[in-house]
């Protein structure tokens, strides 16, 4: 038993003291230092492309906790899926940028967008907001029935 210990330990010790080794022969400009995800730097550095979109919105819908939105800028349009939002057709926003995504597939919408910007907010907006989808609450506080209190519960 003693041996079976020692050799898992020496297993083990070997595959650590490798993938330091290892890890150690990566050059430097594998990994993404200093760099910000929404700076072309950090864009490059991630390989991920970043998008902002701007201009007037066409169309919008609800699902899933999203809004999704077709921007039109100067006749080209972008859809946008936002954090849900209260905005319009009509409206002129500016997004963050987002993570530009082909031929994503939405479930809840039961759709497929060509080009999609997943972004996490709006910088910018003008306009009047949508109706918010909110249902109100009651003012009155429900009744409830009145228990009585046990007698035994006294001597707690």
């Amino acid at each position: 038993m003693n041996a079976i210990k020692r050799q898992k330990y020496l297993q083990t010790s070997l595959i650590l003291v490798l993938s330091l080794f290892l890890w150690h022969l990566l050059p430097a400009s594998s990994f993404a230092q200093n760099s910000d995800p929404g700076t072309v730097e950090g864009e490059k550095a991630s390989g991920i492309t970043m998008q902002t979109v701007s201009g007037k919105v066409v169309k919008t819908m609800n699902s899933g906790g999203y809004t999704y939105a077709l921007v039109d800028e100067g006749g080209a349009t972008t859809w946008v899926a936002l954090p849900k939002s209260n905005i319009a057709v009509g409206n002129e926003i500016t997004c963050k940028p987002g993570m530009v995504m082909n031929n994503f597939s939405s479930s809840t919408l039961n759709t497929t967008f060509d080009h999609i910007v997943f972004s996490n907010g709006i910088t910018s907006f003008s306009g009047n907001p949508a109706p918010s989808e909110e249902t109100s609450v009651p003012d009155e506080t429900p009744k409830l029935p009145k228990i009585k209190e046990p007698e035994n519960w006294k001597d707690f």
